[in-house]
């Protein structure tokens, strides 16, 4: 491995990380090893840097501390510092997250901020090897998959980790040959954190059994994510091949996904931007041959097991369940267009599902629009006889999720329009229609 020095980091931003020669770099600061280190190295390069420091204010006195250093640093070498306090264990409360969720969202969040109010176009941290090692096993606990295996990588986006290839070790040790100071942060020794835990205790285990575990795991998290582009080359093809995308759904056909050799793989890596994790995912292949109505949720999405088909939704959210219709434009759950005419001698049937006609004298105003009920029924146009909506549903090909989107326009008692899809055959249009209602759904519904 090659030494930390300013001519090898400086190949890895240009190399490894995309740095372009105009950049603007801003560098968060916490005062620790790596930071510190990193900073010095970019002090002595090309680019225009500035730094940023958070103050979590978790640690009492020892994070003011952190603060005046950095500032004393940057003012001695002229680096331009941002510096910001967060009153992170009141955020945390707030929102009903971790304390290292918190501060992880509050300090990406800011440096988004200074991108855009100063013209810098990067973010560097000092992330190193140990740091990727330890995700490997963080994430080898979680179950990610492939892609949680592969280590940290140089860049995401404009944030960018150019010290990778090197560990803890040569981090502090590059601080020793350099003389620069850095702070030590007290909680990093704390073993009730689960990733101090693998720092500490799991981590020198291996190192015991084979004191080259360093480099072995950076070749190991190499060769995963080279397994992991052939995975996702994979995946792309099966979306291109069976997924449906519409609206803000997914629908993935059973018996496609179970062609595929490796479906389960595939299916975890489909449904886990979705936040499905690989136990739910499991559970969904052991239901694939039952019968339908199943249900599997994740945080943020819900998935159905229909008679074909897999569909990822977003959790249904608390909604309005009626409203009432009149002539006008209406803004509710759905943007309506309603109006009356006298009927012209030259009127044509709407052939769009999304317009409809009705004989306005047959109708009691307001209309009242809701979700169907379970006994409820209606003459289908071009039918003699009544039939079930849940029947409707079934030759209709509605999913669950469908039916639980559908609403059901009604004059009185009586259902007038199934939205979207059929009228009622007692409110059609006829010969002895004098006035018309016109209904219209407005693009940009989902009915």
């Amino acid at each position: 491995m090659q030494q930390l020095k300013v001519n090898t980091v400086r190949r890895v931003l240009e190399a490894e990380c995309g740095v372009q020669p105009d950049d603007r770099l801003l560098i968060a600061l916490s005062g620790g090893a790596d930071s510190m280190a990193l900073l010095h190295l970019l002090h002595q390069m090309p680019w225009y840097l500035e730094a940023a420091h958070c103050n979590f204010n978790l640690r009492g006195e020892e994070s003011d501390k952190d603060e005046v250093f950095v500032r004393t640093f940057c003012e001695k070498n002229s680096i331009k510092l941002h510096v910001t306090q967060f009153d992170t264990g009141q955020i945390a409360d707030e929102k009903g997250i971790s304390i290292e969720m918190a501060a992880r969202d509050l300090r990406y969040n800011w440096f988004e901020q200074l991108q855009k109010e100063n013209d810098l176009t990067c973010v560097l941290t000092g992330h190193h090897g140990d740091d990727s090692i330890e995700t490997f096993f963080l994430n080898l606990m979680r179950g990610t998959g492939v892609k949680g295996l592969s280590g940290i990588n140089h860049r995401n986006g404009d944030l960018i980790r150019p010290l990778l290839q090197w560990s803890r070790k040569d981090i502090e040790a590059y601080c020793d040959w350099k003389q620069i100071g850095f702070r030590n942060d007290s909680t990093n020794s704390d073993t009730r954190f689960i990733r101090n835990k693998i720092r500490h205790e799991i981590i020198p285990l291996f190192e015991s059994v084979n004191p080259s575990f360093f480099q072995t795991m950076l070749h190991n998290m190499g060769h995963l994510k080279d397994a992991e582009g052939l995975l996702e080359q994979t995946v792309e093809q099966a979306r291109h091949e069976m997924v449906v995308e519409e609206h803000d759904r997914l629908l993935i056909p059973i018996s496609r996904l179970m062609e595929y050799p490796y479906h389960k793989s595939i299916l975890f890596e489909l449904l886990r931007p979705y936040g499905f994790n690989s136990a739910t995912v499991n559970d969904v292949i052991s239901h694939l041959n039952n019968i339908s109505g199943k249900q599997f949720f994740s945080e943020t999405h819900r998935l159905i097991k229909d008679r074909y088909n897999l569909l990822v939704t977003e959790k249904p959210k608390v909604e309005v369940d009626h409203f009432w219709v009149e002539e006008g434009q209406i803004q509710q759950p759905i943007q309506l267009c309603v109006k009356t005419y006298d009927r012209p001698v030259s009127f044509q049937f709407s052939r769009d599902p999304r317009i409809i006609h009705l004989d306005f004298d047959q109708v009691e105003m307001p209309l009242l629009v809701r979700k169907w009920q379970q006994g409820d029924s209606f003459q289908p146009l071009g039918m003699k006889g009544f039939k079930k909506m849940s029947d409707f549903f079934i030759d209709s090909k509605f999913s669950i999720a469908d039916k639980e989107a559908a609403w059901l326009m009604l004059s009185g008692e009586d259902i007038v329009w199934v939205v979207g899809h059929r009228i009622d055959e007692r409110f059609k249009v006829t010969n002895r229609t004098k006035r018309i209602l016109e209904l219209q759904i407005k693009d940009g519904n989902n009915v």
